[in-house]
């Protein structure tokens, strides 16, 4: 299997996030209107399908169409983020409440109990996100939701690529995500509509091509 080298993941990633740009628009329309709840599933539909497309050799950003399976599509991807976050929300308030019960009566053990489960979430949630980074691209190749719980699956694909080059990939990417998510929520409407799309093709490209890399 081909090394990944992530500068070149990075500027597909980009060179794909505005080709063409007015596709790239059309989703951050979609993203501003998600107050509405119903075009945040068309908008989940579309990066879906950008993953989709990437996995099957698409080199440019789908056409909008077919809404009623963009919307369902949408659904899907929904549906196999919230049974994965679910469960850590779970664990973090299982984690928690315990340590904070316990110091109620003593200021400095609250602090500490608190921050012990704020490290924690972060660290679960660190975890979940190198997770499904793989695990939503396999969701969307096999076609079944639960297949997000296939962990061997997953792990393997993970292992193929390399756990060092893999981690290096997902923590730079999610980085750079995350500041162009943030640069976007700081300028109302313009930054939500021209810079956030870019962060969510972005993902979308650079995750649809690792998966990629581990088909045989």
């Amino acid at each position: 299997m081909k090394r990944l080298e992530l500068g070149d993941l990075l500027s597909d990633g980009f060179r794909y996030a505005t080709n063409p740009y007015s596709r790239a628009i059309a989703l951050g329309v979609l993203y501003l209107l998600s107050f509405l709840i119903v075009p945040i599933f068309f908008a989940l539909g579309y990066v879906y399908r950008c993953i989709k497309g990437t996995i099957e050799g698409s080199e440019g950003l789908p056409e909008y169409r077919d809404w009623g399976g963009m919307f369902i599509d949408g659904l899907k991807l929904f549906v196999a983020y919230l049974i994965i976050v679910i469960p850590i929300v779970l664990i973090t308030l299982l984690t928690g409440v315990p340590l904070r019960f316990r110091a109620i009566l003593n200021p400095y053990a609250m602090i500490m109990s608190m921050t012990s489960a704020y490290i924690a979430s972060f660290i679960i949630g660190v975890l979940a996100g190198l997770y499904l980074f793989m695990a939503i691209p396999y969701m969307i190749y096999v076609g079944r939701v639960g297949a997000v719980f296939s962990f061997s699956e997953v792990l393997e694909r993970i292992r193929k690529i390399g756990y060092g080059d893999y981690f290096a990939i997902c923590i730079v990417t999610l980085i750079l995500v995350w500041l162009l998510a943030l640069v976007g929520s700081l300028i109302p409407i313009i930054g939500v509509t021209l810079i956030t799309p870019i962060a969510a093709l972005l993902l979308a490209r650079v995750q649809g091509l690792v998966f990629k890399s581990t088909i045989s």
